[in-house]
Order: structure tokens, then sequence, then C-alpha cells
């Protein structure tokens, strides 16, 4: 028993030939009131869980995130561009749409058996009851909605269902990632994708709504509904360029000394200023597309970012629209490149910029669920996450980071265990 304490006995007297030593027992633990550490091996009380982030699958969130956004990439904005842009590129069109097509598939592959697995995670974990039901019906309907979408086409009432499924997991897995400081800019982000597509799918039903009754006061409700849900993912993208560079900006070269506040993560970063320059100058591009003496560049750039924008159109402004569409692809992609201090957050962070302009395709809810499952999990099982943070700093080169040592390490779950409430 754990609460009995067995006193040592006596020590033998000493004889000239000492008997073969028995197996030693276990050093006593240190006791708390003594102020030493709790032994690694005795699971807290009333817990008897394993650290669940640390599973191998929390390694798969960034290549496929990585996958995602490439089958985005030529299956969504370039296969669809490069048709009749040319005389004489039809081969290229072709092999372009083939790509695409074998790039989402495996990531449909991997995606739901990623969103498998971080289910029953997130089941096992200490997230709240509410968000673990929610992840077991909302993810079992948007997995079985993409398996069926392998077959057929999905119905437009089920698109619509997926998209509010993994939209309301996307709100609850912010909600409570919110209370962690370091995964405050990934949360914002995801929580604003999630009332994104909320906001977007009303202004879809209302623009059905008013085409079936000829309705012009329906029209103008969704096409307001319709601004605000871009104003909302605007912001979103913006958050989630902040948060390229907020974990890094935000980490102290040493533990703050007693009574000194933590320093507060910088909105403005140089990550989150270099993501701006491609995507002010593909915008420049994509609006030049526009006119008639336009190159063959600037003509697919025009088109392939048109195929990200939202419907209904929002009365904003093209050039804001096309700025929004390529700061959301490069933000993406330096997430993967320069992820936060744990590569799933970066992976996480990729995969709602995929599904943030389209919740009701099936892979981009697919999307939307993985991220929400991962930032939930991350939020919850501090123990498993931060053998996995201290597992991938140490996979780092030590020159990478600097001041990446002790000092650092032992500072990170300070900042866990004193905002986590349990």
């Amino acid at each position: 028993m754990l609460l009995n304490i067995d006193l040592p006995p006596a020590a033998p007297p000493p004889s000239a030939s000492p008997d073969p030593p028995a197996s030693p027992d276990p050093p006593a633990a240190p006791r708390p009131e003594d102020g030493g550490a709790p032994p690694a091996e005795r699971p807290s009380s009333g817990s008897g869980r394993p650290p669940l982030a640390g599973l191998p699958v929390l390694r798969l969130i960034r290549p496929l995130a990585a996958l995602a956004l490439l089958a985005m990439i030529l299956g969504r904005m370039v296969a669809p561009a490069t048709v009749g842009l040319a005389v004489g590129i039809e081969r290229t069109a072709r092999a372009v749409e083939i790509a695409g097509a074998a790039a989402s598939q495996l990531f449909a592959l991997g995606a739901i058996v990623a969103a498998m697995a971080l289910i029953g995670a997130v089941v096992r974990s200490r997230s709240p009851y509410v968000l673990r039901i929610a992840a077991i019906v909302g993810g079992s309907f948007v997995i079985l909605v993409v398996l069926h979408a392998t077959v057929q086409r999905v119905p437009d009432l089920s698109a619509a269902l997926i998209g509010v499924s993994a939209a309301v997991l996307a709100l609850g897995s912010a909600w409570e990632a919110l209370r962690v400081p370091f995964m405050r800019p990934v949360a914002a982000a995801l929580g604003l994708v999630g009332a994104s597509a909320l906001v977007r799918l009303a202004g879809v039903f209302l623009a059905v709504w008013a085409n079936e009754r000829g309705s012009k006061s329906l029209a103008a409700a969704a096409g307001s509904v319709a601004t605000a849900a871009f104003a909302i993912d605007a912001l979103a993208v913006l958050v989630a360029a902040v948060a390229l560079g907020a974990d890094r900006a935000a980490r102290p070269q040493a533990p703050p000394e007693a009574g000194q506040p933590r320093p507060a993560p910088r909105l403005v970063t140089p990550l989150s200023l270099a993501s701006f320059v491609p995507a002010l100058l593909a915008t420049r591009a994509a609006l030049a597309g526009a006119a008639e003496d336009a190159s063959l560049l600037e003509a697919l750039l025009r088109r392939a970012l048109d195929r990200l924008l939202t419907r209904p159109a929002p009365a904003v402004a093209p050039s804001v629209q096309l700025f929004a569409a390529a700061l959301a692809v490069v933000v993406a992609a330096l997430a993967l490149i320069a992820p936060p201090r744990l590569s799933a957050l970066g992976g996480a962070l990729a995969l709602l910029l995929v599904a943030r302009s389209a919740p009701e395709v099936p892979l981009s809810a697919l999307s939307l669920l993985i991220a929400a499952l991962c930032v939930a999990l991350a939020a919850r099982d501090d123990r498993g996450f931060w053998a996995a943070v201290l597992a991938t700093e140490r996979e780092r080169p030590q020159g990478e980071l600097p001041g990446a040592g002790k000092a650092d390490l032992a500072g990170a779950p300070q900042v866990d265990a004193g905002d986590d409430t349990r």
C-alpha cells in the first residue's frame, strides 16, 4: 500500500564472509514535503493514464498537412487554372490534374487514419465530457461522409452538416486551448476559422433560399452575411500569421526570476512580416493577370487564386480577397517550414488554413477536424505534450535555437503548470 511506511530493520553485525548481495530495494522516493519531486514512474493520483500526446500520430500531423497543402495547390488551384489557359498545354494540364487527384487520395487515406487515432486519444484524455462526445459524434460523421465521397458525390445536406460539425468542434477545441498561454495564437486562429465557417454556411443557406423565392431582401442579407464571414476569415489569416513567430518571441532565454512577469508574445515578428512579401507579390501579379496583355504566369496566378475565393461573393474589393487567399497559402507553407515549438501545432495551423474557405468540402472538413483534435489534445494532455516538446527540442541541432538548453526546457512546463487549473 502506498500509505503504509515500513521502517527499515536494524543493521546486522558485520561478518567476515559477507552474504551474497540480495536484490536491493528501490530507493525511497523523496516526499513532497521534503522538497523532492515525485517519482516519474508513479502516475498522479486518480489518473493512471499514460501520456497521450506523445503518441506517434502527432508526428504524422506535419507531413499530413504538407500533403493537404500540396493537394489543395495542385488539385484545387493549379489544375482548374491550366484548363484552357493556352494552346498546347493539354498534356500538362492533364498531368497536374492526375497529380492533384493522387495527392488528394493519399491525404484522404492518411487523414482518416489520423482522425480516428486522434479521436481515441481525445476520448482518453482529460478533456471535458462535452468535447469528448462532440469528438466522437462529429468526428465519426465527418469520417463517414469522407468515405462516402470516395465512391460518389456527397449530397448538399451532408456537405453542409460536415461543415457545421467540423466548425463546432473547432470552436470547442479553441475555447479549451485558450487557457494555455503558448497556444493562444493557434487557438484564436482555429476559433476564428470555425466561426467564419458557420457564418459562411449561413450565408450559403440564405443565398439558396433567396434564389428559390426570388427575394431581393434575402439576397441582400446573404451578401451581408458573406461579407461578415470574409471579415472573420481574413482576421483568422492575420492571427495565423502572428502565430508563426509568437511562440519564439515569447520564449525566454532563461526562467524569469521570482516576482517578474513572463514576457508577452509580440504581435509583429520577422517571420510574420516575411509572410506578407510573397502574398503582396502574388496579389499584384494576380491583379495584372486580368488584363488582356497579361503574361502566362500572371494569368495562371489569377485563375488559381480565384479558386480560393468564397461564394457568395462578399462586398469587398477583389484585391483584398486575392490578398487574403494568397496570404493563407503563404502562412500555411511557412507553418510547415518553420513550425512552432511542437511541429504538430505547425501542422494544425496549416490544416486549418487549408480548410478555411471551404468547410463543406469533405477533405476540407476533415482537415479542420484534425486541426481541432490536435489542438484539443495539446490543451489537456500536458504530460505527454511536453514529453513530445522535449523530444522535438532534443532532435534539433544545438545551434538552431538560441539558448535552447536546460534553462529553456525547464521553463517550458512552468508556463503550462501555472495556468492549468484542474
